[in-house]
C-alpha cells in the first residue's frame, strides 16, 4: 500500500506543478502609467472588405515621449514584408490616446486608442494636395479616406479567423 500512495503522492505533485490550462488566450492590450503596448491586426472597417494579405501589428507607446512606433509584419507575394509607422501622440490621458502622423504623401495617418474599450481604430484622410500628386496618389490606391479596425490578438474575433486563431 505504501507504493500506491507513494504513486499517488507523485501524480498529484507533478499534476499541480503543471500550468493551468487556459480556455482563453490573453488579449494583447496593456496601458499603465508609462506606456501602452498591443498586438493585433488591422482589417477593414467595411465588413465588405478583405485584408489584403496575412499581418500582424504591434503599437508602442511610450507616454513620456509622447510617441507611439507600430510595427507590421505582412507576408504578400511570398516573401515577408516589415513596415514601421511613427505616430506623435497629442492627447493622452485615463481614457485612452489619440496620436497622428502627417508624413506620408499622401495621407494623414490617425489612431485612437480607448483604453476603456479597449478598442483601436486607425483613420488615413486625404492631405489637401495639388492634383498632380493626387493623382499619383490615386494609381497606388490612396484614393479617399479610410477607417480600419484593430483585431486584438487572442481575442474572439482574433481566435475565429482562420488565418490568426490556433
Amino acid at each position: 500500500m505504501g507504493t500506491v500512495a507513494f504513486s499517488l503522492a507523485c501524480l498529484t505533485f507533478f499534476a499541480l506543478s503543471l500550468p493551468a490550462q487556459r480556455t482563453e488566450r490573453p488579449i494583447y492590450f496593456e496601458a499603465d502609467a508609462f506606456g501602452f503596448s498591443a498586438t493585433g491586426k488591422w482589417v477593414p472597417a467595411d465588413p465588405n472588405d478583405k485584408p489584403s494579405f496575412p499581418s500582424e501589428t504591434e503599437i508602442d507607446c511610450e507616454k513620456k515621449a509622447m510617441n507611439c512606433v507600430e510595427a507590421t509584419a505582412e507576408y504578400y507575394f511570398g516573401h515577408p514584408h516589415v513596415s514601421i509607422s511613427y505616430l506623435q501622440a497629442f492627447k493622452w490621458d485615463s481614457d485612452g490616446i489619440i496620436a497622428t502622423s502627417s508624413s506620408g504623401a499622401c495621407m494623414t495617418n490617425t489612431v485612437l486608442i480607448s483604453f476603456a474599450e479597449k478598442k483601436i481604430t486607425e483613420t488615413d484622410s486625404m492631405k489637401h494636395i495639388d492634383d498632380k500628386t493626387k493623382e499619383a496618389c490615386n494609381a497606388f490606391g490612396a484614393k479617399q479616406t479610410t477607417t480600419s479596425l484593430f483585431v486584438l490578438k487572442g481575442s474572439a474575433r482574433w481566435n475565429a479567423d482562420p488565418t490568426t486563431g490556433k
